[in-house]
């Protein structure tokens, strides 16, 4: 019974020492390598061919959201595919802390991960399929011209 009390603290000690480490904030060096992964995983998920980050520049890094398990990162960014002679790119210059680029965490590893946490990845889904399930005759501004008056 000693034995198993003693695991159990000892457990639970290990596991408090994981969670309070969230209390340190990261810093952008340390964030910076998660982050290029990210932009370049998530631009090949509609890219056949090779991708490469132009440039990446972190405007801030969030305080811990728990709802979020991570830190918010509001970051600007070029993202280029090149498959064959074409290209695309992704580009965000946004530097509000409206929307934030990624969710940062620091792994058991010690290494930093950044990711999409899955219930904003969710609505962003739900959002594009009623976007994909607009008649795009609809989108169309063929709206007439205002009227003004004669001068």
């Amino acid at each position: 019974m000693k034995t198993t009390s003693l695991l159990l603290l000892l457990v639970l000690g290990i596991l408090n020492t994981i969670g309070c480490s969230q209390d340190e904030k990261p810093t952008a060096e340390q964030i910076e390598p998660a982050l290029r992964t990210y932009l370049v995983m998530e631009k090949a998920r509609t890219c056949g061919g090779t991708v490469s980050v132009d440039r990446v520049a972190i405007n801030k890094i969030g305080d811990f959201e728990s709802k979020l398990d991570g830190y918010p990162v509001y970051a600007t960014f070029a993202v280029v595919c090149v498959d064959g002679s074409n290209s695309s790119s992704w580009v965000s210059d946004d530097t509000s802390t409206a929307n934030f680029t990624t969710v940062v965490r620091k792994k058991m590893s010690g290494e930093f991960e950044c990711f999409m946490p899955e219930l904003v990845q969710q609505r962003q889904n739900a959002l594009q399929r009623q976007a994909d399930g607009v008649d795009p005759n609809l989108l169309k501004t063929d709206a007439p011209k205002p009227i003004t008056a004669p001068r």
